[in-house]
């Protein structure tokens, strides 16, 4: 089964005030974090950004802008372009804000997954949904075409509008910080 991995690292990052993808931890900038988990057990991993970032990643990496028609538009536009762009059977998506999600995270994530879901993601409560830790199948993008070209962006409505399985964090990890996104620089 091919599995592409997403590294969404194109939001504006205001709160956090600079771009997240460039934010240092143990040594090592955010996107380097997740992309290490993700090349760990993708068969291939792109970085979807924004154009004025992409000189700032190495050049041997896959890294894209979303497709003209839906640039700027978040999330969904993000996982919708690497779709369109880098054609798999399913993906497994992160963003850069993630960066304590490791490769332990992201085999269990994969083995938990069902393929006949559409989406699987992740929950670190009943009410704490972590949607941007997610496994899409390859046959939920035409429905994220449709929902991006109408301007609907939000990522919990489309995963209600799907088939989603959420799976407990505690399963992944009983270390419920290791899911946290990081907003600010505190």
């Amino acid at each position: 089964m091919e599995t592409v991995g997403i590294l969404l690292a194109g939001g504006m990052s205001r709160r956090f005030g600079s771009p997240k993808a460039f934010a240092c931890i143990n040594d090592k900038f955010f996107y380097e974090h997740v992309r290490r988990a993700l090349d760990a057990v993708c068969n291939h991993v792109v970085i979807v950004t924004r154009e004025e970032l992409v000189p700032r990643f190495p050049k041997e990496l896959d890294v894209i802008i979303d497709l003209p028609s839906i640039s700027g538009l978040g999330p969904l536009a993000g996982i919708y372009t690497a779709m369109t762009e880098r054609p798999a059977v399913q993906y497994l998506v992160l963003p850069c804000d993630m960066p304590f999600i490791g490769q332990k995270e992201t085999s269990e994530l994969i083995q938990l997954a069902e393929g006949t879901n559409d989406v699987t993601a992740v929950r670190t409560t009943s009410v704490e949904y972590i949607p941007l830790f997610s496994i899409w199948n390859h046959h939920v993008k035409k429905d994220l075409k449709r929902e991006v070209l109408n301007k609907q962006l939000s990522v919990m409505k489309f995963l209600d509008k799907v088939e989603t399985k959420w799976v407990d964090s505690e399963l992944i990890n009983f270390d419920k910080t290791i899911f946290r996104n990081i907003n600010t620089t505190d």
